[in-house]
């Protein structure tokens, strides 16, 4: 079987730089994809326009969410952050949400929209630095999916509410642990799939899919997707072939970028299977020093 394949990046005006440089790196570096779809607020939309391109699409966030979830300023941060609410929000039971909480709503969105079989996520504050093929996600007639075995346990507070969401969320007994880890950088995902997850969730809640993911704020998009395609489905009969290797060598935290001033590229941290890196925009990494390190490898 073969596939069709999108990119698609969820970024906003604080990050319209490092999305910049993350476009300049697709372009550079990769290739079998049909269309890179860029999903922003709709207010954001002018300042990523240049972008677009023959095979760079912006989806703005009115094409993907429902009307009735708006973004708005956050009067307890004076405005200068946003918040996804409304009379009808609220009156649905969903909590204010942040805009993380949106991105990831429009993750699962494009996939209403799109008509590519598969979409390859890349953060915008991630940049590839190696070439790469989109077909090489597939094996056999499956789709790579990222899965890190037995990779949470009980005691980590942050992933275990996302686990029993996603459970509940589907119908499912509570999760066991160890359990396997479906997130990470370069997650790629089945439309149809997605397509059938959203009407199981409907299914299940009795509730249009946007107002049941979101109802509870401790909800994570990969774990979702990942307990649907195993835990509904069965990878097998998915066509997944799960893969535990980070393709992307991600720097989390501040004191990861200790070592990132004596680099001369960054070939010298890369895994052989590595074919990108991710700086987080919120540990204070200045951008310049990325792109001057990316510049070099791509001259190379």
């Amino acid at each position: 079987m073969t596939f069709s394949y999108a990119l698609a990046t969820p970024s906003y005006r604080g990050d319209v730089d490092r999305c910049r440089l993350l476009c300049a790196s697709i372009d550079r570096f990769v290739t079998g994809h049909g269309v890179h779809y860029l999903l922003v607020e709709d207010r954001d939309v002018p300042l990523f326009r240049d972008l677009e391109g023959p095979k760079r699409r912006i989806l703005p966030e009115s094409q993907l969410l429902p009307s009735w979830l708006k973004p708005r300023p956050d009067p307890l941060s004076l405005g200068r952050r946003r918040v996804w609410t409304g009379m009808r929000a609220l009156a649905r039971g969903l909590p204010p949400l942040r805009g993380w909480h949106a991105q990831q709503l429009r993750k699962f969105a494009v996939a209403t929209v799109a008509g590519e079989d598969v979409i390859l996520f890349a953060d915008s504050d991630m940049l590839f630095l190696r070439p790469f093929d989109l077909a090489d996600l597939e094996r056999d007639g499956a789709v790579r999916l990222y899965r890190k075995p037995e990779a949470i346990a009980a005691d980590m507070a942050r992933h275990r509410p996302w686990c029993e969401n996603a459970s509940s969320l589907l119908g499912l007994g509570a999760p066991s642990y160890p359990g396997p880890d479906y997130i990470n950088n370069m997650v790629s995902w089945r439309r149809d799939h997605v397509l059938g997850l959203l009407a199981h969730i409907e299914t299940v809640s009795g509730r249009d899919w946007v107002s049941a993911i979101a109802r509870d704020r401790q909800f994570s998009e990969y774990m979702i997707y990942g307990y649907y395609v195993e835990r509904v489905l069965g990878l097998e009969a998915a066509r997944h072939w799960p893969d535990p290797r980070e393709l992307c060598k991600v720097y989390w935290f501040p004191e990861d970028v200790a070592g990132l001033d004596l680099l001369k590229t960054f070939e010298e941290v890369l895994e052989p299977w590595q074919v990108a890196v991710g700086v987080q925009s919120f540990i204070g990494q200045p951008l310049d020093k990325v792109r001057a390190l990316f510049e070099r490898q791509a001259s190379a």
